[in-house]
């Protein structure tokens, strides 16, 4: 859509802005503006409602977002999370993630399960994290369109993140990032085994990108079900701020991320194994009967 036609679609909202509203009833004719947008992050929603489902309550404890529990002589990573406060809980999840792999290589399990059925994402450098644990070869990245704003600069700032590509360049400028070969680093257990991912129907963001980067560089199976919400290709990083009069938080993301198999293929995420996602009281039964 270009910037005429979404400030025409966004005039004709305006028009129905004619008398005095209640907050909800705004809230109601807001969220229309955001639709032509394409963005499954983009919401216009209370501070409080939106803080039951957003990411700081699991970022409050970051070393239980990803655990680790053997079924007899399989292993099974439990990825709820990857939400993070800033930058400084990486490096907890880097200790974590290391630890992990060192109880699975004492176990000396031959195959492991990987599940973000349930991750709602968080931080995508946790993902990439857990790669270099179970895929020591050289793989293709995500693409990305960034747009150059002042107000997210000073966010990033605000987050203790320096990117100088981004703030050298001029406000409005879409800077593009091609797809990289990333060369995993070495670490000191990798996972020589099989894997399989479960994804699910709430797995999503950086949980989305995680499993995309899998089946699209062929690291390892998928079993579970499609997302419901998420697509491989998307809108991520969120900006947010509170309208001025209603205190309603707005929220959308800044950067269009285009899955490595390119836009060329159907975007969304379909499991190279379909199942229906147990219960945690059936999870162990189904673990096994994964045609492994």
């Amino acid at each position: 859509m270009t910037r005429q036609r979404y400030e025409a679609y966004l005039d004709s909202l305006e028009t129905r802005l004619n008398q005095p509203l209640s907050v909800a009833n705004f809230q109601t004719t807001a969220r229309l503006a955001l639709v032509p947008l394409g963005d499954e992050h983009a919401a216009i929603t209370t501070v409080n409602a939106n803080a039951q489902n957003k990411a700081p309550n699991r970022a409050d404890s970051v070393a239980t977002n990803i655990s680790y529990q053997r079924m007899g002589d399989i292993g099974y990573i439990s990825a709820r999370s990857f939400a993070t406060r800033g930058s400084q809980d990486l490096t907890v999840y880097e200790r974590c993630i290391d630890s992990i792999f060192a109880m699975i290589h004492r176990d000396k399990v031959t195959r492991l399960i990987i599940d973000v059925s349930r991750n709602d994402g968080g931080a995508s450098a946790v993902g990439n994290m857990i790669i270099k644990h179970i895929f020591p070869k050289p793989y293709k990245h995500y693409s990305m369109n960034w747009k150059r704003s002042e107000a997210y600069l000073a966010r990033l700032i605000s987050w203790g993140f320096k990117d100088e590509t981004y703030q050298n360049a001029a406000p409005g400028q879409i800077l593009h990032f091609p797809s990289k070969t990333v060369v995993p680093g070495k670490v000191a257990n990798p996972f020589k085994g099989k894997v399989i991912v479960i994804v699910g129907a709430e797995t999503f963001s950086s949980a989305m990108m995680f499993a995309t980067l899998v089946q699209d560089n062929n690291m390892a199976l998928l079993a579970g079900e499609s997302p419901v919400n998420g697509h491989p290709s998307h809108f991520g990083e969120m900006y947010s701020t509170l309208l001025p009069n209603t205190q309603l938080e707005l929220r959308f993301g800044v950067k269009e991320w285009i899955r490595p198999a390119g836009r060329g293929k159907v975007n969304r995420l379909v499991p190279d194994i379909p199942r229906e996602i147990p219960t945690n009281k059936d999870l162990a039964k189904f673990v096994r009967q994964l045609p492994w």
